[in-house]
């Protein structure tokens, strides 16, 4: 049975030589090819890595930039609408106050009303006015001239 198989191998190494070296020069190719279509492939990934990269690199800068813009004028537009809120507040609390020290004005000069016609005065008009300074400075001057101040 040995001999059977002989002649089956010796069959096999009969093919012609042509054949092989085409096949040997098929298979080369296709080698070559496998090659470049890798060395392809090793390119476009790097250049997906990198335009990857770079895309996370712009949205990162575009979300900081605009982020800081908004952040801006949102905290710009809020500052400015407390000062305007701010002022109207000390507006209305320093008119309040000056009423309540005109009442009191009225209630210790004795005059529930101005009714002689003359022009009633704030505190801050009543202060700037020369005689009421002097007789200010007078009392002020005895009483430290008392000791009691």
């Amino acid at each position: 049975m040995a001999a059977a198989h002989r002649p089956e191998r010796a069959i096999m190494t009969e093919l012609p030589i042509e054949d092989l070296q085409k096949t040997r020069e098929q298979l080369r190719e296709a080698i070559r090819e496998a090659r470049g279509t890798l060395k392809d492939l090793r390119h476009e990934t790097k250049a997906a890595r990198d335009l990857a990269d770079t895309t996370r690199r712009l949205i990162t800068e575009l979300a900081e930039t605009q982020v800081r813009d908004l952040l801006h004028t949102e905290v710009t537009r809020q500052v400015t609408a407390l000062g305007e809120e701010t002022q109207r507040q000390m507006s209305k609390a320093t008119a309040k106050v000056i009423s309540e020290f005109d009442k009191l004005r009225d209630i210790l000069l004795g005059h529930d009303q101005v009714a002689d016609g003359r022009k009633e005065r704030s505190i801050p008009d009543f202060l700037e006015d020369p005689a009421i300074l002097s007789r200010a400075r007078r009392a002020a001057h005895r009483n430290t001239g008392a000791g009691r101040g």
